[in-house]
């Protein structure tokens, strides 16, 4: 007899690779290695999706025929779902959005900041997560990948919702392949993220022009996300283009390379529900900077220096104390992978794991 049928919705992987798509990948990866007995797992690609070095071999792929976040999507997604995957019986839909069937459903919620915050979005993004609500309602169990996100879920999505919801917190998205290097030669300081408001590069940027940051190189790893953040344009009007370096989006390996080399990392986000770079750069001991917001704080906790998150100054202070004190970079390195130690994919997995498995029960 076969066994239950658990598909991992990872479509928007094709569209981008930081953010909900880290997750996924980390997750699928610790599921893959869990091979819970109770469950076939399959991970569902979009079909142009050609980026398969990461999947674990084994794992069953999908190629789907709907595209994640089409103005379509609501309409095509179920019936293809259903046409396709009969005996489907839970799916997992890490990026929010639920859709509609027969089949038990697992959300992932990363951060409601977008809520109160629509600006910080695209009008395609605003529309595609205006459904957060209804698909908190339709959803059997939902995660949240943090306290903070949780109590953000109960505050704003309402106490039924808040019952339904498992915290479940992230881990590093990629294993640590290179050692860290000497930073002595043309040290950086790297940005890891989407180009969108939320991410508050406006506020790193006028921190790196100012004295107290003189003579910091930053290192901008990603692509562009929703709304006008353009860091070329405003490194230029600031006067630091020539200590900006924009490195786009980069493989896995390459991004291993870049931790391996920095001398800090800078999260300075206006909110985040976890915060992957944060916690990536503790595990590989690499200083962090990070801004008091979201569950950036909950990560990182003593092991990080601190600003607020729209104080530009303040955070020239603390790249200035970083970049000049050796002594406080290892500190902060130690304590980061300390920090960094009670994180793994391997829980999330056997946690996640056990949400399908009461959703298997209830059918």
């Amino acid at each position: 007899m076969a066994r239950p049928l658990v598909a991992v919705d990872g479509r928007l992987m094709f569209h981008r690779r930081a953010g909900i798509s880290q997750y996924t990948r980390g997750l699928v990866r610790g599921l893959a290695a869990l091979s819970d007995p109770r469950f076939d797992l399959l991970l569902l690609l979009d079909r142009r999706d050609r980026d398969l070095d990461w999947v674990p071999p084994g794992l069953a792929v999908a190629r789907t025929l709907t595209p994640a976040h089409h103005r379509l999507e609501a309409l095509a997604w179920p019936v293809e779902l259903a046409a396709r995957w009969p005996r489907l019986r839970v799916l997992h839909a890490p990026d929010f959005i639920a859709p509609r069937g027969r089949f038990r459903k697992v959300i992932t919620i990363h951060d409601l900041y977008f809520m109160e915050h629509p600006e910080v979005m695209g009008d395609d993004g605003r529309r595609y997560y205006a459904g957060t609500p209804a698909s908190a309602a339709r959803a059997d169990a939902i995660i949240a990948v943090s306290a903070a996100t949780r109590a953000d879920i109960a505050r704003l999505l309402g106490a039924r919702a808040a019952k339904r919801t498992t915290v479940i917190d992230e881990a590093g998205a990629i294993p640590q392949r290179a050692p860290r290097a000497p930073d002595d030669d043309a040290p950086f300081a790297l940005f890891v993220g989407t180009f969108e408001p939320r991410k508050n590069l406006e506020t790193l940027l006028r921190a790196l022009a100012l004295p107290a940051a003189a003579g910091v190189r930053l290192t901008l790893v990603g692509e562009a996300g929703w709304g006008d953040s353009a860091p070329a344009r405003l490194a230029a009007e600031l006067g630091v283009a020539g200590r900006v370096q924009l490195a786009g989006r980069v493989s896995d390996a390459e991004l291993d390379a870049l931790y391996a080399r920095a001398r800090v990392v800078v999260a300075p986000s206006l909110s985040e529900g976890f915060g992957l770079p944060a916690l990536e750069a503790l595990a590989r001991g690499v200083p962090l900077i990070c801004a008091e917001a979201g569950a950036l704080a909950e990560v990182a906790g003593p092991a990080a220096l601190m600003h607020p998150p729209r104080d530009a100054e303040a955070l020239a202070t603390q790249l200035g104390r970083i970049w000049t004190d050796a002594d406080l970079r290892v500190g902060l390195a130690a304590r980061g992978r300390a920090r960094a130690a009670g994180y793994s994919w391997a829980r999330a997995a056997r946690e996640t794991a056990e949400v399908y498995g009461r959703m298997l029960g209830d059918v």
